[in-house]
């Protein structure tokens, strides 16, 4: 995870855990509405997250070798 997504996060994360504390527990419409658009945007970045797609995979016996070229595309 590279940096920014990573304090994106967990400025995400802070939102949500003040907006629960704060709106739902004490009773402020704003921090409710602040927490519930943080949810919103966490549960978004992590929708949106890649993830990346397994192209072979197989087990190797003791004493096989894998090789792996990386050839441009034509």
């Amino acid at each position: 995870m590279n940096t920014v997504s990573s304090l994106a996060e967990r400025a995400l994360r802070r939102a949500l855990r003040q907006g629960w504390r704060r709106g739902v527990a004490g009773g402020s419409p704003a921090w409710t509405a602040l927490g519930a658009a943080a949810a919103l945007g966490w549960l978004a970045m992590r929708a949106l997250r890649r993830s990346e797609d397994v192209v072979f995979s197989s087990r190797l016996a003791p004493g096989e070798t894998l090789q792996i070229f990386h050839e441009p595309r034509s």
